[in-house]
C-alpha cells in the first residue's frame, strides 16, 4: 500500500524537531527518523493495520514512544493515510 502523510501530520514532525532540537538537533533527527521508519513501516504487505484501534472511529495508532501516528487505512484506495502524529502524554479525549 502507498503511505500518504497529510500537511498537519508533516507540521506535527516539524514540530516535534523543533522542540527537541532546542535541546540537541542531533536527538530531534533521530527521534524523527524513528518515526518515519515507523511510518514506512505501514507500506509493507500485511503490515497496514500493525497499529492499535484508534480513539476516533475508522483510525489506527501506531507507537514509537512517546509519540503516536494516527493514521487511516483505506483498503478500496490501496493507501494508507497519516493523519497525526501526537505525543502520547497529550490529552487527546477532551
Amino acid at each position: 500500500m502507498k503511505v500518504l502523510i497529510r500537511e498537519a501530520a508533516v507540521a506535527d514532525l516539524g514540530a516535534i524537531f523543533a522542540w527537541i532540537s532546542h535541546d540537541s538537533p542531533k536527538a530531534a533527527a533521530a527521534v524523527v527518523g524513528r518515526i518515519r521508519a515507523r511510518i514506512n513501516q505501514l507500506g509493507r504487505p500485511g503490515l497496514a493495520r500493525i497499529g492499535r484501534p484508534g480513539l476516533v472511529r475508522g483510525t489506527r495508532e501506531l507507537l514509537e514512544g512517546p509519540y503516536i501516528v494516527v493514521y487511516e487505512v483505506d483498503e478500496a484506495a490501496q493507501h494508507i493515510v497519516v493523519l497525526a502524529i501526537v505525543h502520547g502524554a497529550r490529552d487527546r479525549q477532551g
